[in-house]
């Protein structure tokens, strides 16, 4: 259902079938050149949802600007499918990189997930691309990209929106800040019910926990009234919804260093499997296969946290990595 929370700002929920976030929060500013934050999964039930409100608001898809806050499929999946209806499309440059890799199954971008999964050692979990939710849903060929670095400007209503970048859910998120209402759209930065996946990117980006918890600090330092998130209901108390997932990671933190102390060297699968999830599983055995590529992710960004700190070590033994804590 679309409705107006706020002057000429519209939202409306994108289903994501089969996956534990449930929908996407969409949203319309509507002005001369309108502007939609994200884009749902490739599906032709959410192309219909879109295409209605769009109707419903009477904007023609060739004057609308779509902005995408990063690369993963529940918010680029409709890009291309936007694109050739003549809506412009706008991303920050560095997940749009990683993004144009992802398209090709035999691309190095999914080559070097399943090389990490290996490294990760969960081998034996038979993990293929085909289980990944980002891989089944992504667009299925590469629109053309207006590109959006850190301070760029976007008018749409009677709102002036800046392009502020967030690294640490993805290596380039971007979030479109509206200064003179204080309003942030943050992509998937800061949700208020569930904690937004902090995941390994490779040597590359390191230390994505780390950036993450930097880009906290930055909103923290923003006038912020609103936060506009893209899943569940929207952060009543921004500040303090970020103590909560700073106290989160915190936790998370420690129990993987209580892990590492009582099983001694263990490898991200082993780590991962004896962490507390908050998923209807009885045991890792039971996990979906797809949610156990977020699961090793997130623990494996949080033990290279750890080894940043220079809290615990880091080896590799026939190709598998494997962490210890150091004694003081």
């Amino acid at each position: 259902m679309l409705k107006e929370i706020r002057p000429n700002i519209y939202i409306f929920d994108l289903p994501l079938r089969n996956n534990p976030l449930r929908s996407l929060n969409t949203y319309i500013i509507k002005g001369e050149e309108s502007l939609m934050i994200d884009s749902g999964f490739d599906t032709d039930e959410n192309m219909t949802i879109v295409m209605n409100a769009l109707r419903e608001l009477n904007i023609s898809p060739n004057k609308l600007r779509l902005f995408l806050t990063h690369l993963h499929s529940d918010h680029t999946g409709l890009a291309a499918r936007m694109a050739e209806l003549g809506t412009k499309i706008y991303m920050g440059r560095v997940d749009a990189r990683i993004l144009e890799e992802s398209l090709d199954e035999n691309s190095q971008y999914w080559k070097g997930l399943e090389q990490d999964a290996i490294m990760q050692g969960l081998e034996e979990d038979q993990l293929t691309i085909s289980d990944h939710p980002g891989y089944v849903y992504r667009p299925k060929s590469m629109p053309y990209i207006h590109l959006s670095d850190d301070g760029d400007v976007f008018h749409a209503g009677p709102y002036t929106f800046v392009a502020t970048t967030f690294p640490g859910h993805t290596p380039g998120l971007q979030a479109l800040y509206e200064p003179a209402h204080g309003y942030l759209f943050s992509g998937d930065h800061i949700l208020e019910t569930i904690t937004p996946n902090i995941t390994y990117w490779g040597e590359e980006f390191a230390d994505a926990l780390g950036k993450y918890l930097k880009s906290l600090d930055q909103v923290k330092n923003m006038d912020v009234s609103q936060v506009f998130s893209s899943h569940r209901q929207l952060p009543e108390n921004h500040l303090k919804r970020i103590e909560e997932i700073e106290a989160h990671h915190a936790h998370r933190l420690a129990e993987c260093l209580e892990i590492l102390e009582k099983n001694g060297r263990s490898t991200v699968r082993d780590v991962t499997r004896n962490l507390h999830w908050d998923i209807r599983a009885k045991d890792w055995n039971d996990f979906p296969k797809s949610q156990k590529w977020f699961a090793a992710g997130e623990a494996h960004a949080h033990l290279f946290h750890l080894k940043a700190k220079g809290e615990i070590r880091q080896t590799k033994e026939g190709g598998i990595l494997l962490y210890e804590r150091i004694k003081a």
